[in-house]
């Protein structure tokens, strides 16, 4: 059986693997090698077309490898620990072939980690297939009972557990264990002819009680979606406000801006954010941090994807931008002297820049205003279109969306909407104090943005 101790004895053995392999390989010349290990087992129980599809059980360790040979770096992925040495020198060889060497390009120095975070509730070690197979059946029954209309075309339920480790050659190593239920469904409203647009929840929890009113919520608020999005109108055409409920505000506008924050992008001239630090970049009213060391949220870490510790961030203040994302490589190529641990991505990547577990300040308003606005407000659910980073341009048709007008919350179709997400942030009117813990690991409150232009599309 998979328990916290089997996991514990696995993790302690590959710790003592992965320092010997990286001694040896340090001995024979490498002195620049990182392995990432992931590893995880997880039982699952999918949904399909409203019925129990599959049970299966999973073990899978991921060994992300690299070497970096005078500024130039290889790297490998493996799933097979006999012979992670021959990857290492795989590794070094793609390394030693490289044509263009970059003197930047460096392992880390290890630092100390002040947070070791443990998610590992073991009373999940009495859960199994069974309970996945029960929660499954209660929403099956939750869809006949109150959402007979609504389609579901999959869902999985997860108990998953596993470790992340990383070792290296400059004294890495760090290491952090979890395990968590989760659940997840997709699908929308079917009324004979009349079909809707797809729609989409989850949640997941480290505790049984936590997992199970989490995950209630969230099955309701997708039946809802998906009911909301059957019986949907064209509309005309405005100019006015949207109203952005938690789950759209990074998927609509804020993913951009973050997006502009990262290391990479800014090095390679692809940012609207670049040189703007302590510069006005937004509303006053909005305030972003990034915050991975909050010990009560799913996503938080001690340490990022090369093993640097993570810490508290502001990202925006009152509208001024006060920091970016920065890995090892992108914070030397800023001038910087260490990362701020910001390295994302797992043992299948490369180091990425970007924030854990963003946070966003609530605000003073109600959303209970929000939907009774005078004139006309678009709420908009999710987007289908297209979106460009370097300029921050999007447009798209607006999913599940409602009109908001006089009282009344009217279900809408095929409207859609243009705008730029650099500056939708100069067009928030209004931050709701109430929000959502999106993943378990991002408060998010309500916005509401004025000065958009909507197209409806009239029936033929």
């Amino acid at each position: 059986m998979m328990d916290r101790g089997a996991i514990e004895k696995r993790l302690n053995h590959q710790k003592d693997l992965l320092s010997n392999l990286v001694k040896k390989a340090k001995s024979n010349g490498m002195d620049q090698v990182e392995i990432y290990s992931s590893y995880g087992y997880s039982e699952d129980v999918s949904l399909e077309k409203n019925d129990l599809n599959n049970c299966t059980a999973n073990e899978e360790n991921m060994f992300g490898i690299r070497v970096i040979h005078e500024g130039n770096q290889g790297f490998i992925i493996s799933n097979h620990i006999p012979s992670l040495y021959e990857s290492i020198e795989e590794a070094y060889q793609l390394a030693k072939s490289q044509t263009t060497p970059d003197l930047d390009l460096i392992l880390p120095e290890a630092r100390p980690i002040d947070k070791q975070f443990d998610t590992y509730d073991m009373t999940l070690d009495s859960m199994g297939i069974e309970d996945l197979v029960s929660y499954a059946k209660e929403a099956l029954g939750w869809r006949n009972e109150f959402y007979g209309k609504v389609n579901i075309d999959s869902g999985e339920f997860s108990l998953s557990k596993g470790y992340k480790l990383i070792v290296s050659s400059k004294g890495v190593m760090a290491h952090e264990l979890g395990a968590e239920l989760s659940a997840s469904v997709m699908g929308m409203g079917v009324d004979g002819e009349l079909v809707g647009s797809f729609d989409y929840d989850s949640a997941s929890g480290f505790q049984k009680d936590q997992f199970q009113s989490l995950w209630k919520k969230a099955f309701f608020n997708f039946g809802d979606k998906c009911m909301g999005a059957l019986y949907s109108k064209p509309i005309s055409g405005f100019q006015g406000k949207v109203l952005l409920p938690p789950e759209a505000v990074y998927s609509f506008f804020l993913g951009l801006f973050i997006g502009s924050l990262n290391g990479t992008s800014l090095r390679k001239g692809k940012s609207k954010m670049e040189g703007k630090l302590g510069e006005k970049v937004a509303s006053s009213l909005l305030s972003i941090w990034d915050d991975p060391t909050n010990i009560g949220f799913m996503g938080s870490t001690g340490f990022d994807r090369e093993g640097m510790p993570t810490s508290f961030k502001k990202v925006l203040t009152e509208g001024v931008l006060e920091s970016y994302f920065y890995n090892t490589y992108e914070a030397k190529k800023a001038g910087l002297i260490t990362s701020n641990g910001s390295a994302t991505g797992g043992a299948q990547s490369l180091p990425g820049c970007g924030p854990k577990q963003l946070q966003i300040a609530p605000g003073t308003s109600s959303k209970d205003e929000f939907f009774k606005q005078p004139g006309k407000t678009l709420f908009v659910n999710r987007i289908s279109g297209t979106k460009d980073g370097a300029s921050g341009d999007f447009s798209g048709v607006v999913k599940g969306g409602y009109l908001l007008e006089a009282g009344e919350k009217i279900p809408v179709r095929e409207v859609q909407i243009v705008g730029n997400a650099f500056d939708a942030l100069h067009q928030i009117e209004a931050i709701s104090k109430e929000g959502e813990l999106l993943g378990e690991s991002s408060f998010v409150p309500y916005l509401l943005l004025d000065g958009f232009t909507v197209t409806g599309v009239s029936e033929n």
